[in-house]
């Protein structure tokens, strides 16, 4: 039987899917799907896939790719979105087609270091007593639990929050890691983890380590990743700014601060010499502090060169600061090579004040790179937070360099997302022939990523947003730039609120107005769930299981959050998701477009706001039996030139602005 016809029985009406799995509904869009990813599985292709929300997109990828008996690296944009993978969807397609396939599937999961704990660094902090009484319970818990974790994946531990400060000190980073000289090497938990997935048919990475893996693989350093016969890149739109953070060089004044502090808790517990390392430490402290202050007088966030002469004495201060503490390691590792007994403990000592001396000297030399001259091509920048500063050298486009690292793989690429392509301004009204196969629509994504020779497939939400949903745009609102904005919003749409009984989600494009309308709806009638406040899907859920509710979320939460049936009835979004053009990289992207002579604005900002708005929108309905509102509360919607190409991004729904009208027409369809 060909994998074609596998894929029918497996997805149709009397199929397997339906057959094992409750309220499963088959659908075209997704057959149509597996069948194009599994074209692309038997040649060396690559594939954009746009599937709209409610396409099945997961099962889509995964089945083709289980049943391939290939090789298959998957990459998500987040953490939670691999556990999803690896905890739920895998296991159930797995399960399902091991009749098919005659043989269990080997799948596994695999984070960066960080996110496992590190037996050395654990054990030492056990022996520790200087920790407030919430760090040492919380010590005691993973004390407990570690032996009946599978991975000692902090994630895990569900009774540590997610931000706890003890997460630092049982785990390792690859500045603090000491390698094979560790003493509990052959158990480390991170090692196991990569062993197993050089093991696996189906392994499940992050963006980030993805990169990582790449950039290895292209420099001949090594490999964290086993070699894949097809790459699938979920949430791929995540991508280009995963890509340009990872070929981005850094520095923050918080690593050097984390070496002294982690080198005094070392020396203190040895018989090495303290006196002359504190005098060191407090000096560059003291710089570091005032570094942060003199830039903070400026702004908060800017280009380097705005800053740099009048910082300079300063970052030469820490410089030769560095310095000096990079000699005293160095005279440290001397003396103790000459006098140390030669015990286990004791070498294993004497490794950890070597890598003290490494972090220190590439401290330094990234310190004194980063606060010199811009090289070309790079945009130099800064950013301050409120206990560290860091500077940033991000490159202009990442596109040439990604492009070569991708074709150095010899594997199939398949990217796939709800939103990877755009409508440019000037093609909204061609009538396209078409257009699951237009390459146009993907153009924005794929330049960002230097792709050339590529295939596509858009495939529109299953979903009826024009019976399902209505468009609310309150009226008589002042423009978001006017400091009234947030809290004339959400008064305009607290009878909304109110006459649905909760059921909200706001999405804020800042911090800022987050924080207003916490104060604002604090005081209401209401069970509020705030960003920040817990978990993000420990959010979610409190959310869903809560009458009257309303969670305000920005960022991350425009994707990613998934609450089907009534507990959603209505999404806010505060204003259209333009990113700052004073944000340092935008800046410097806008002015190299200006000198091309590209229209910055209609070829790049407002093509990316027209993606960020439809994750957000996305978040309404989530199935075939959902009906919600949603509001655009921003006027430059309508009246903006540019707003009649966001609402052609959005999926057609009937609009309205009378309050009394909007409950007639949603109770009929809720």
């Amino acid at each position: 039987m060909r994998m074609n016809d596998d894929l029918n029985a497996i997805f149709s009406q009397d199929g397997l899917l339906s057959k094992f799995l409750p309220g499963y509904l088959p659908r075209d869009a997704q057959l149509l799907m597996a069948q194009k990813i599994e074209q692309c599985l038997q040649n060396k292709d690559i594939l954009l896939c746009e599937a709209g929300t409610g396409t099945g997109k997961t099962y889509a990828y995964l089945i083709p790719a289980v049943l391939s008996s290939k090789q298959i690296i998957i990459s998500t944009g987040t953490k939670n979105l691999q556990d999803q993978l690896y905890q739920k969807d895998l296991p159930v397609i797995a399960s399902l087609l091991e009749t098919v396939k005659q043989r269990k599937l080997n799948y596994h999961l695999l984070k960066g270091r960080s996110n496992y704990i590190c037996r050395y660094r654990f054990e030492k902090a056990l022996d520790e007593s200087w920790y407030d009484e919430e760090t040492l319970s919380e010590l005691q818990i993973i004390n407990l639990s570690i032996r009946q974790t599978e991975h000692a994946d902090i994630a895990e531990f569900d009774e540590v929050k997610e931000q706890s400060s003890v997460w630092p000190l049982v785990t390792s980073t690859a500045d603090n890691c000491l390698g094979k000289a560790c003493p509990v090497h052959d158990e480390c938990y991170v090692l196991k983890a990569r062993e197993q997935a050089f093991e696996a048919d189906i392994l499940i990475v992050n963006h980030h380590l993805l990169m990582a893996d790449l950039k290895l693989k292209n420099d001949a350093l090594g490999e964290l990743l086993p070699s894949a016969h097809t790459y699938i890149i979920d949430e791929a739109h995540q991508l280009p700014e995963v890509a340009s953070r990872f070929f981005s060089q850094q520095i923050s004044t918080r690593q050097i601060k984390e070496l002294l502090k982690e080198s005094r808790r070392f020396l203190s517990k040895s018989t090495l010499p303290m006196t002359r390392f504190i005098a060191l430490n407090d000096d560059i402290r003291r710089i570091l502090d005032d570094l942060l202050m003199v830039i903070k007088r400026y702004k908060s966030r800017g280009n380097w060169s705005e800053i740099s002469l009048a910082v300079k004495p300063l970052c030469d201060e820490v410089v030769y600061g560095l310095r000096k503490l990079k000699v005293f390691f160095e005279s440290l590792i001397i003396e103790s090579s000459s006098v140390r007994a030669k015990t286990a403990d004791r070498d294993y000592k004497n490794v950890e004040l070597e890598r003290c001396f490494k972090r220190c000297e590439q401290l330094l030399l990234s310190f004194d790179e980063l606060t010199g001259n811009t090289p070309k091509d790079m945009i130099h920048w800064f950013e301050c937070h409120s206990q560290s500063v860091s500077i940033q050298l991000t490159p202009l486009s990442v596109g040439e360099e990604f492009i070569q690292q991708l074709d150095s793989t010899s594997s199939n690429w398949i990217f796939t997302s709800a939103t990877l392509t755009v409508h440019y301004p000037d093609r909204l009204d061609e009538t396209e022939q078409n257009k699951s196969q237009d390459k146009s629509f993907f153009a924005h994504f794929a330049s960002q990523l230097a792709l050339n020779d590529y295939n596509v497939l858009k495939l529109d939400s299953p979903f009826d947003f024009n019976q399902q949903a209505i468009l609310y745009v309150p009226q008589n609102l002042p423009m978001p730039s006017d400091e009234r904005y947030t809290s004339t919003m959400i008064r305009s749409i607290l009878p909304v609120i109110e006459w649905l009984g909760g059921k909200t989600f706001f999405l804020f494009t800042s911090y800022r107005a987050l924080r207003e309308a916490k104060e604002i709806l604090k005081i209401m009638d209401f069970h509020l769930f705030v960003q920040g406040d817990a978990p993000k899907q420990q959010l979610v859920n409190q959310f869903k299981n809560t009458d009257n509710a309303v969670l305000l979320g920005t960022s991350s939460f425009w994707e990613g959050v998934d609450v089907k049936g009534k507990a959603l009835s209505c999404v806010v979004i505060d204003k259209l998701p333009f990113a700052s053009p004073y944000e340092p990289v935008l800046q410097a992207k806008i002015n190299l477009m200006k000198q091309q002579g590209i229209n910055a604005f209609y070829q790049y900002q407002l093509p990316q706001a027209g993606m960020a708005l439809k994750q957000g929108v996305g978040r309404l309905i989530r199935d075939v039996n959902d009906s919600g509102i949603l509001v655009i509360a921003d006027p430059r919607l309508f009246n903006k030139s540019y707003g009649y190409y966001l609402r052609k991004t959005l999926p057609k729904m009937p609009i309205e602005t009378d309050l009394a009208q909007l409950k007639e027409k949603f109770s009929g369809i809720s």
